[in-house]
């Protein structure tokens, strides 16, 4: 039987528990989309309540509820990492570090110490116990408002750095425990001998750029050109084999005092603004639950896999989860597009009235 547990996000007191008649979960890391619960009776939890879904003593699924319907007997909730959507002052700005580089998983781990565990609004401080595994140094942010939003911040930490956040609860010491993590997996491999789906690619199957030059914000000549290669990193030889084709250009500005300043190369900046493009589809796969050959609950966000269809292979990275209760598959997302067109304009419209704060 499945079952449902709603937890007072300030202190993981129990609020509520009940029977789950149905779920479906979305758990699309760059979107964000709402996941439902249909319950048996009313629930005495609240909106920013902890819910944990389980069948018996295995856990499906941690999330944030958004909205309780007692009516209709329906619970909607998001990604964990909904606990840190709200702004914080972007001391990127306010300390002139705006164009540094920094190591984007002990600046994450800075930014949620400094709103939810050093703040002194005791409604927002969270019990949180935060780990962080891997490096990323060479991250840069630009956005120069007032604000940040921090799940912005986390997308963008995904996106371009592949920096994730894992959430568990900790019920011996009353902690949210939330990781955050560099992945630099490679090696699943889902090949079409399973036989379980057809996968379903996008279109857009070329990244947006493969080649940067980068000019001169003095002198406005072209001072470097790099390019994108097949396996996500870059070169300056436009003859390697494994270069990306046809060409798609992006222009950079290469400022030298700033470079020399903050301490980066024309290298680093080619490859900030190129690598990570060469995911820019999205794969959906359909996978049997009860199969073996493949885990979905296996693969964590960013873990590079390699797709092989009917003789052709698609580099991809895994982004999210999409499941029913009663539904005998779940559906794998791969890539950082989105076929569907409201997801594309609900996370373009998040982002555009964000940097507007």
């Amino acid at each position: 039987m499945t079952f449902y547990k709603i937890y007072d996000r300030t202190n993981l007191k129990m609020v509520d528990s009940g029977v789950v008649r149905d779920y479906q979960i979305d758990l699309d890391y760059l979107t964000n989309n709402s996941s439902t619960l249909d319950i048996t009776e009313t629930s005495q939890g609240f909106k920013g309540d902890i819910l944990a879904i389980s069948e018996g003593v295995n856990l499906i699924v941690l999330g944030v509820i958004t909205a309780i319907d007692n009516t209709d007997l329906k619970i909607s909730f998001r990604h964990m990492k909904e606990l840190f959507n709200d702004n914080v002052l972007n001391v990127f700005r306010s300390l002139g570090t705006l164009n540094a580089t920094f190591d984007a998983v002990q600046g994450l781990r800075i930014l949620i110490e400094f709103a939810f565990v050093n703040t002194t609004d005791p409604m927002r401080r969270l019990p949180l116990d935060i780990r962080a595994f891997g490096t990323s140094p060479g991250a840069v942010w630009v956005e120069d408002s007032l604000a940040i939003n921090l799940q912005e911040f986390i997308d963008w930490s995904f996106d371009h750095y592949n920096v994730y956040l894992d959430f568990d609860l900790d019920f011996l010491n009353n902690r949210i425990v939330v990781t955050i993590r560099k992945n630099e997996f490679v090696g699943h491999i889902l090949k079409d001998n399973i036989k379980l789906s057809k996968p379903e690619v996008d279109n857009n199957e070329l990244p947006r750029e493969n080649r940067a030059i980068l000019v001169s914000k003095d002198t406005r000549a072209a001072v470097a050109t790099y390019f994108l290669r097949q396996d996500n990193t870059i070169t300056n030889n436009p003859n390697d084999p494994m270069r990306l084709m046809p060409p798609a250009t992006k222009i950079v500005e290469w400022d030298e005092v700033d470079a020399i300043r903050e301490g980066y190369t024309r290298e680093d900046l080619a490859r900030s603004e190129l690598e990570g493009n060469i995911y820019n589809h999205c794969i959906l796969y359909k996978l049997a639950k009860r199969q073996t050959m493949v885990r979905p609950d296996r693969f964590n966000y960013g873990d590079k896999v390699t797709i092989i269809y009917e003789n052709r292979e698609y580099e991809s990275i895994f982004t999210g989860l999409r499941f029913r209760k009663n539904d005998p598959f779940v559906t794998c997302i791969f890539g950082k597009t989105r076929i569907d067109f409201t997801d594309r304009m609900k996370l373009y419209n998040q982002r555009r009235y964000a940097r507007k704060i």
